[in-house]
C-alpha cells in the first residue's frame, strides 16, 4: 500500500512539472509570435517654415499680447483630418500632429511676430506680462482636402484685434478679420501635407502680422 502511494505522488509531481513546461513553451511560443510581428510606429509631425521676408518699418511703442487660440470641435484634436466631401471626414492612422493645432498655429504666429521687429514687445499667453494690444483668433478650417485626384492644404483663421485701454466695448474691438489660405500638396503623403500646410501658414502669418502693425500704428498715432 505505501508502495503505490509513493509511485502515485511520484507521478502526480511528473504531471505537475510537465505542465508547468507546458505553460512556459506556451509563452514562449506567444511571445515568438507576437514579436515577429513589427510594432506600428505614429510620426508626429509639426508647422515649420522659414521666416517671412519683413519690409524695413518703423519699430512701434506698443506691446502686444496673443491670446490662447480656439479651435472649431472637428479640428479639435492631433489628428491629421482629410476631407474627400463635404460631409465626412477621416485621420490617418500613423500620422499625427505634435500638439494641437490650435496651439501650433498661435506659437508660428508668435515667433513670427517677434521676428519682425514691429513691435516694442510681443507676449506669448504663458507670460504675465500684460500687452496692450491683444490678439485672439480662431481656427475654423484645418484639414486636408482630398477630392478628384487633387490634395490641398486647407487654413481657415478668424483674428481679433483689442486695445484694452479702450473701455467701451464697442470701440475697444480694433478689427475682426477673416484669413483663408489653400496651397497644392508637393508630395502625397502625410509630410506633404505638413509642407503644403507649413507654407499656408506662411503665407497667413504675414498677412496678419501686416495687418495688426497697420492697425496699431494708426491707433497709437
Amino acid at each position: 500500500m505505501g508502495h503505490l502511494l509513493s509511485q502515485i505522488l511520484y507521478f502526480r509531481k511528473r504531471l505537475q512539472s510537465f505542465y508547468f513546461i507546458m505553460i512556459i513553451l506556451l509563452f514562449l511560443i506567444a511571445g515568438c509570435v507576437g514579436g515577429s510581428k513589427p510594432p506600428y510606429t505614429v510620426e508626429n509631425y509639426l508647422l515649420s517654415y522659414a521666416a517671412p521676408s519683413w519690409n524695413k518699418l518703423d519699430v512701434l511703442a506698443a506691446s502686444v499680447k496673443l491670446d490662447r487660440f480656439s479651435i472649431a470641435a472637428a479640428y479639435n484634436s492631433t489628428n491629421m483630418i482629410f476631407r474627400s466631401d463635404t460631409y465626412s471626414l477621416d485621420t490617418f492612422n500613423y500620422s499625427r500632429w505634435a500638439v494641437n493645432p490650435a496651439d501650433m498655429i498661435a506659437d508660428s504666429l508668435l515667433r513670427d511676430m517677434r521676428e519682425s521687429g514691429f513691435f516694442r514687445a510681443v507676449f506669448s499667453r504663458h507670460e504675465t506680462d500684460e500687452g496692450r494690444f491683444l490678439i485672439s483668433g480662431g481656427i475654423e478650417e484645418f484639414y486636408l482636402r482630398m477630392e478628384k485626384g487633387d490634395k490641398t492644404a486647407v487654413i481657415s483663421i478668424s483674428v481679433s484685434l483689442k486695445d484694452t485701454r479702450e473701455k467701451e466695448t464697442g470701440k475697444s474691438i480694433m478689427f475682426q478679420k477673416k484669413y483663408v489660405r489653400e496651397e497644392p500638396l508637393q508630395e502625397s503623403s502625410p509630410r506633404g501635407y505638413c509642407q503644403a500646410a507649413s507654407q499656408a501658414m506662411r503665407i497667413i502669418s504675414e498677412q496678419i502680422t501686416n495687418d495688426i502693425y497697420t492697425a496699431v500704428k494708426t491707433n497709437v498715432q
